[in-house]
């Protein structure tokens, strides 16, 4: 079986450029979704942590919301930052507020950079698909 190819109007240069694909749905069960960035959609990054921080986890949505899914089936995120120590309750905050009360495994990994000058984080997710009655 093809894997099903998610893709937005939002990633639609950076597909075009870059052959970047922000997700997939493998054996119809799981949709694997790529590092989302805090990147606006003009292709801006913004020098503000939090503003930045917020812009992940609403690109993290928006392939969500196309797959269909909600935050809610998502099962486990990686996280990769730049200042792992300086911004991971930045990070904890806007991710209680992207999930509330849901929990999926977490995983924050340190690193020293990231693709686009001036990015702090990355946001990897895997979803278990909603059952189709």
């Amino acid at each position: 079986m093809q894997p099903q190819w998610i893709k937005t109007e939002h990633h639609k240069a950076n597909y075009e450029t870059f052959h970047y694909v922000p997700g997939a749905i493998a054996s119809g069960r799981f949709a694997f979704i790529s590092g989302q960035l805090g990147v606006e959609e003009d292709s801006s990054v913004s020098d503000d942590a939090t503003t930045q921080i917020a812009r992940a986890f609403a690109n993290l949505g928006e392939i969500i919301k196309a797959i269909p899914a909600s935050p809610r089936d998502v099962v486990d995120i990686t996280t990769y930052h730049v200042g792992l120590r300086e911004h991971y309750w930045l990070v904890s905050t806007e991710k209680k507020k992207f999930f509330g009360d849901w929990d999926p495994a977490w995983t924050a990994i340190g690193i020293t950079e990231l693709g686009i000058e001036g990015l702090i984080l990355e946001i990897r997710a895997v979803v278990l698909l909603p059952s189709i009655a």
